[in-house]
């Protein structure tokens, strides 16, 4: 049977928020797998254990089957997971899942460090990678990262006819350049928003031009290793049978080599999120101006700066989905919390809902 195709969902419409019950149960009715004093050598306060309770109270009562990971003042403050593996056994908060458009920030934080290293330029127009397009000169890479370039989005139909799992990494996304290049643009570039996974797509492939390697590589020694993100990678690494990966869910994601690269290409868990967000926002991976013009709204009000939406629930982060995955994380630095969630059983609008009742719950506390 032929696989199902990807899908990346563009973006998560705001649900009302949900509030959170203040209602105290005994701390031994949590299980272990689910209380932080059971992942964290820190002494856990009474605070802490009441956002554990209180959150784990409210996923259990909208049947929330997934994993949801918090951290509030720097120390992990819910960690819940609820689910089974393909194989039967449980899903944890270490678990490594498809993290779908979450995987944008990675690719914008990318091109931003490359341009630090005087490796590229915002301002760079594509005809200095790509000169066979012929509307490359009047698009630049800023415009790709803040979703203004006017390149059409990749549709269920053009994976349908383009590219296919048969094909290499190189075979597919020269098919799909090939796509792209021959098609006019939807608006002039600049002028309008239009979320597009095509422009990261083209963008992870211009990380591995300028910098000389594979781009799940370049994330690796520049970001992933360094912040000791031991649980994150590429979905071509899941499939290759990378240890962190094992007992992973992923059937119901297509494996078409190469289509998601930088627009939704990786797996993480909410351990590593949380770091990749709080070294992210302290200027540790790329520098405090790049941040900020990573933060910034470039769409007047869409809320989308470089691969990631400046009013995210009242933080800033991005929705996510792939296969039957949905994924969302947020960073809050005034409230000083992180919060990551996944699910491959409720939809993207039930996801704002259960993102914003955690927040809510973190909160009001």
């Amino acid at each position: 049977m032929k696989k199902l195709l990807i899908t990346i969902l563009a973006s998560l419409t705001l649900l009302s928020a949900v509030g959170c019950s203040h209602t105290k149960q005994d701390a031994q009715s949590v299980s272990s797998q689910q209380t932080i004093s059971a992942e964290s050598s820190e002494t856990v306060t009474a605070e802490e254990k009441d956002h554990q309770l209180e959150v784990e109270e409210l996923l259990k009562g909208m049947d929330f089957k997934g994993v949801v990971y918090a951290e509030k003042n720097g120390k992990t403050a819910v960690v819940f997971a609820d689910n089974t593996l393909e194989n039967g056994g449980a899903v944890t908060s270490d678990t490594v899942v498809p993290i779908g458009s979450v995987s944008k920030q990675f690719c914008a934080a990318a091109i931003l460090l490359l341009q630090e290293q005087g490796k590229l330029s915002l301002d760079d127009t594509l005809d200095k990678y790509y000169p066979e397009y012929t509307a490359a000169a009047s698009v630049t890479l800023q415009q790709l990262l803040s979703m203004r370039s006017g390149i059409p989005d990749i549709s269920e139909e053009i994976l349908n006819t383009v590219v296919s799992a048969d094909n290499t990494e190189e075979q597919n996304n020269a098919k799909l350049r090939e796509y792209f290049f021959s098609r006019p643009l939807i608006f002039e570039p600049g002028s309008a928003y239009t979320y597009s996974n095509t422009n990261f797509m083209l963008l992870g492939n211009i990380a591995e031009k300028v910098s000389g390697m594979k781009y799940i590589d370049f994330l690796r020694e520049n970001i992933f290793t360094p912040l000791g993100m031991t649980h994150t990678g590429s979905i071509d690494e899941m499939t290759a049978g990378a240890a962190w990966a094992q007992g992973v869910v992923y059937r119901n994601i297509d494996l078409q080599p190469g289509v998601t690269k930088g627009a939704g290409d990786l797996l993480s868990n909410g351990k590593d999120i949380a770091l990749f967000l709080n070294e992210l926002s302290s200027g540790k991976i790329i520098s405090a101006e790049s941040f900020e013009a990573m933060t910034t709204d470039y769409n007047d009000g869409e809320g989308y700066g470089y691969g990631i939406r400046c009013d995210f629930f009242g933080g800033i982060g991005h929705p996510g989905s792939i296969g039957k995955f949905v994924s969302a994380d947020v960073i809050d630095t005034e409230e000083n919390i992180v919060v990551f969630l996944n699910s491959d059983h409720i939809n993207a609008g039930q996801l704002n809902a259960v993102l914003s009742g955690v927040l809510n719950c973190l909160r009001e506390s």
